[in-house]
C-alpha cells in the first residue's frame, strides 16, 4: 500500500503535465490546419479544426475539471495562492470564450476569411500555451511544496475516478 500511495502522490501533478503535452500536440495540429485553409483544402482543414475543438470540449474540459475541482480548492485557503488561482481561473474562462469564437468562425467560414481563422486559431493556441506555462512553472512547483503526500495521493485518486467516469 505504501508504494501505491507514493505512486499516486507523484502521479497527480505528472498527469496534469502529460495533459499539457497532449494539449500542445493538438494545438500544433490546429495551427497547421488553420494555415492550410484557403489553399484548396478548406473542408479538410475545417474538419480538423472541428475535431480539435471537440478534443478541447472533452479532454480539455476534463483537464480543467481536475484543476478547478481537485487542485484549486485545496490551495484556495493559502494566501500565497490567491492571485495565481484567480488568474488561472480567469484564463480558463478566457480560453473557453476563445474556443467559442474560433468555433463560430469555422461555422461561418467562407473563402476569404482565412486570415480571421488563422488569427483566432493562433490566439487560441497561444492562450492555452501561456496558461500551461504558468501552471507548470509557477503553480505546480509551489503546490508540490505545500500539499502533503496524503493530499496529493487523494487528488490522484479523484482524477483517476473522474477519468473512469
Amino acid at each position: 500500500m505504501a508504494n501505491e500511495t507514493t505512486k499516486e502522490q507523484g502521479e497527480f501533478l505528472a498527469s496534469l503535465v502529460r495533459d499539457h503535452a497532449r494539449i500542445e500536440a493538438s494545438l500544433v495540429v490546429l495551427e497547421r490546419a488553420a494555415a492550410g485553409a484557403g489553399k484548396g483544402g478548406d473542408a479538410a482543414a475545417l474538419g480538423v479544426i472541428v475535431q480539435i475543438l471537440g478534443f478541447f470540449a472533452t479532454e480539455g474540459a476534463r483537464h480543467e475539471a481536475h484543476e478547478e475541482l481537485t487542485l484549486f480548492p485545496r490551495l484556495r485557503s493559502l494566501p500565497e495562492f490567491k492571485q495565481i488561482l484567480s488568474a488561472l481561473h480567469f484564463q480558463h474562462e478566457m480560453n473557453a470564450a476563445e474556443g467559442k469564437q474560433l468555433a463560430a468562425c469555422v461555422e461561418r467560414f467562407v473563402p476569404g476569411s482565412e486570415g480571421e481563422l488563422r488569427r483566432l486559431a493562433h490566439r487560441f493556441a497561444e492562450m492555452h500555451r501561456g496558461h500551461a506555462m504558468a501552471e507548470e512553472r509557477a503553480l505546480f512547483p509551489l503546490a508540490a511544496t505545500v500539499l502533503s503526500p496524503e493530499v496529493m495521493a487523494e487528488m490522484g485518486r479523484e482524477v483517476q475516478a473522474r477519468n473512469r467516469a
